[in-house]
């Protein structure tokens, strides 16, 4: 690999790959292939074609850019197989160890480690299936399964950015309310995604197009409202995603990710997600410990569904069992795609952390997880300008306590928000401010932070990436609950809540 810094531009470099190999990158970037074709996590990259990478090197580790036979060229005419333009993104930040302006780093991938860093094999045959049942005509459905920390979300990733290479749109079913994919921790989604998904769940956190709040890391503390919401979301899914062609309903393929609980009552609930959802396709990620692993073959299904609904079901090796298998610890190289899974405590304190940000209208930087980060957020929050409402726009929702209508306004004050819609009748007997309630499964339309609030105007100051036509459909304020949800993100209280 030859990398060259052209120093006239502020944060630019061009690489060029040799036939078989391969760069890792960490940080953001966009990537313009000006010679030959590039591969990075599903994605394929034509002559000309831009993509914006974004990668954390201890959340996920680096993205693989790797170079692709080019069938037009001449053999032995050069030794040239891919040329790149990598440049800085505006949003980005200085790359740790970057002296020139990059909000980047690149490294070379030795032809000797591309094993350690390339997908497993079985992963990419399954993932070619799946695409297959595509380009024929097909609408597959995939879910991933398997227990905590198999590389459920990378590989639901590269099945997203696969799909999208024959679909111009992917729908995703996110499943697991406490290791969300596109959204803050206690919410279900269902979201039609247009653009490839890169690097951990923090850099590409977006507007679902429909969910539904959760309020907890797990389903345990209500199941059955969990599996009311995902059967709503997947009902949406069949219902509204799909184009009519020629009198016939094409609905866009659909990834299903799944949560990590697989005994006990998460095994139960999982088994109840697979049979609403009914997938055509299942990719089970298995460890070489059977107490880990999940059963063999259609496992969820009554034998009175199996005989007229079988999917293909492939029991993939996970993260760890490949790991193993090749024999090396590739948590030492430095440009492991694999790297030591990290808490999932600190994986939400970054969504929590890029939610921060995302209120604030920027990007987080991949590397700016420490305490400072956490610091300029709580500066940006401060002097951001919030939305104004007044309290009584909202039925507010406590689901821990019983609040008295004087002191909602006090119990609000600082407090994190889901700011949901509820159907006329759901509301009745559920009107008073306060009420330790439950309700019917309500939309969520987005996550707010209650900055300050006006008691003298019954006013509320509230800060939020949610867009004003969603806000203005609210019609409920569900208050999140503070411990386990949002306590990773309690460094975003550098400045005590303050009325207005």
């Amino acid at each position: 690999m030859v990398v060259s810094t052209d120093r006239r531009i502020h944060g630019h470099s061009q690489i060029i790959l040799q036939a078989g190999e391969a760069a890792a990158l960490t940080g953001r970037a966009t990537v313009t292939v000006a010679l030959g074709t590039a591969w990075v996590a599903g994605k394929v990259l034509a002559p000309g074609a831009s993509a914006s990478l974004g990668a954390d090197a201890k959340f996920g580790g680096p993205l693989l850019i790797e170079a692709l036979p080019d069938q037009q060229q001449v053999p032995l005419a050069a030794t040239v197989c891919v040329k790149l333009d990598i440049e800085s993104t505006a949003d980005g930040h200085l790359e740790v160890g970057q002296a020139d302006g990059r909000s980047y780093k690149v490294q070379l991938v030795p032809s000797d480690q591309m094993a350690l860093r390339r997908y497993p094999q079985h992963w990419l045959q399954a993932t070619e299936d799946i695409v297959q049942s595509r380009r024929e005509g097909g609408s597959p459905s995939v879910a991933v399964v398997g227990s905590k920390g198999v590389g459920k979300s990378t590989l639901a990733r590269l099945l997203v950015n696969s799909l999208l290479e024959v679909s111009p749109v992917v729908a995703f079913l996110d499943t697991d309310c406490g290791q969300a994919e596109l959204t803050v921790p206690g919410l279900v989604s269902v979201t039609l995604l247009d653009k490839p998904l890169f690097g951990p769940a923090h850099m590409h956190m977006q507007q679902p197009t429909k969910s539904h709040f959760i309020g907890d890391l797990s389903p345990q503390s209500n199941p059955l409202h969990y599996l009311s919401s995902i059967r709503s979301l997947h009902e949406w899914y069949w219902n509204h995603s799909g184009t009519n062609k020629h009198g016939v309903i094409v609905r866009p393929p659909l990834v299903i990710n799944t949560h990590g609980w697989i005994k006990g009552l998460g095994f139960e609930l999982l088994a109840q997600v697979l049979e609403s959802t009914c997938p055509s396709h299942v990719l089970q990620l298995d460890t070489h410990n059977a107490n880990s692993s999940l059963p063999p073959c259609v496992w969820w299904l009554p034998e009175d569904i199996k005989s007229h609904h079988r999917p293909a079901v492939y029991q993939l090796p996970s993260v760890g069992a490949v790991q193993q298998s090749i024999g090396n610890d590739i948590q030492d190289s430095t440009v492991s795609s694999w790297p030591p899974r990290q808490p999932p405590t600190e994986q939400r304190a970054l969504q929590w952390l890029a939610f921060a940000r995302q209120c604030t209208g920027h990007h987080l930087n991949p590397c700016s997880w420490d305490l400072p980060a956490f610091v300029t957020a709580a500066d940006e929050l401060a002097s951001s300008p919030p939305y104004r409402v007044p309290l009584s726009h909202f039925n507010v929702i406590f689901h821990e306590a019983s609040i008295a209508a004087p002191q909602v306004l006090q119990a609000l004050n600082g407090s994190v928000v889901a700011v949901t819609k509820t159907a006329g009748d759901a509301l009745a007997g559920n009107t008073r401010a306060g009420a330790a309630a439950t309700i019917a499964v309500s939309e969520c339309l987005g996550i707010g932070i209650v900055r300050s609030v006006d008691p003298a105007k019954q006013l509320l100051y509230i800060l939020t990436p949610t867009p004003l036509k969603l806000l203005q459909q609210a019609t409920n304020l569900e208050v999140i609950k503070m411990h386990g949800l949002v306590l990773s993100c309690t460094a975003l209280s550098v400045y005590p809540p303050v009325s207005a």
